[in-house]
């Protein structure tokens, strides 16, 4: 399965969130079959669906992109890149689009490849902040929100993560506050380059923790197992 990557280069830097915002009020009212899978709405409703965001928004520097996974979510990508464009430029400037196409894959290895995300949220619930005052409860919460994650994206993408899949949480640089809506003043703990030990060799983009469809928690496999640093790895994802 593949994964379609796009990217608005506007010049000025803008987070997923802010993105993702920005499209829903520039949509409004067009196509709205088109825009609930893109926004992964229930029908009819701006409520989200509790499925497996098919269609993702993400920030980088320069922009703002979109990932569609798989053959529906590239095929909405595909769709709502030109009606976006058309929003962007009417508010003036030059917006280039730059779009690539990733394969998704697992392979099972008998020694642990090392993984890095950029920003994960981890927690959604209050009980998840008392699970991760303790460095045990917390630790186990992390690997296992990480591996539910991969398990859910493969499924949406048709693909398998084995049963004899094992993770474990090598730490993070340190955390941050994600505001799941704008106008909330205190935001979801999400850890800021979490690193992971897997003993899979995963290709394409992934994305893992909560608030998937507002830029939090992708990162891309192959670029990192190419050797690159984590400061290319990042750049390679929000630019």
């Amino acid at each position: 399965m593949k994964t379609r990557r796009i990217f608005f280069r506007t010049g000025h830097p803008i987070n997923g969130d802010e993105a993702r915002a920005w499209a829903a009020v520039a949509m409004d009212g067009v196509q709205p079959g088109l825009v609930a899978h893109v926004m992964n709405y229930r029908p009819g409703s701006t409520q989200t669906r509790t499925d497996f965001p098919l269609v993702q928004f993400f920030g980088g520097a320069e922009g703002f992109g979109l990932l569609g996974f798989a053959d529906d979510g590239m095929a909405a990508v595909d769709d709502v890149t030109l009606l976006l464009h058309k929003a962007l430029s009417r508010q003036g400037g030059i917006v280039q689009i730059e779009t690539a196409t990733l394969s998704n894959s697992i392979e099972t290895r008998p020694y642990a490849m090392r993984y890095r995300v950029p920003r994960m949220v981890v927690q959604k619930k209050s009980i998840h902040l008392d699970w991760l005052s303790d460095p045990v409860k917390g630790k186990a919460h992390i690997e296992r929100l990480f591996l539910d994650s991969l398990r859910r994206q493969a499924e949406a993408m048709g693909l398998t993560i084995p049963d004899s899949a094992t993770v474990e949480f090598m730490g993070a640089k340190g955390t941050l506050a994600a505001k799941p809506k704008q106008d909330l003043k205190l935001g979801l703990l999400t850890l800021k380059q979490a690193e992971f030990d897997l003993n899979l060799r995963l290709g394409g983009i992934w994305t893992v923790g909560y608030q998937l469809g507002k830029g939090y928690g992708h990162f891309n496999a192959t670029h990192q197992l190419s050797g690159a640093s984590t400061q290319e790895v990042t750049h390679a994802l929000s630019q």
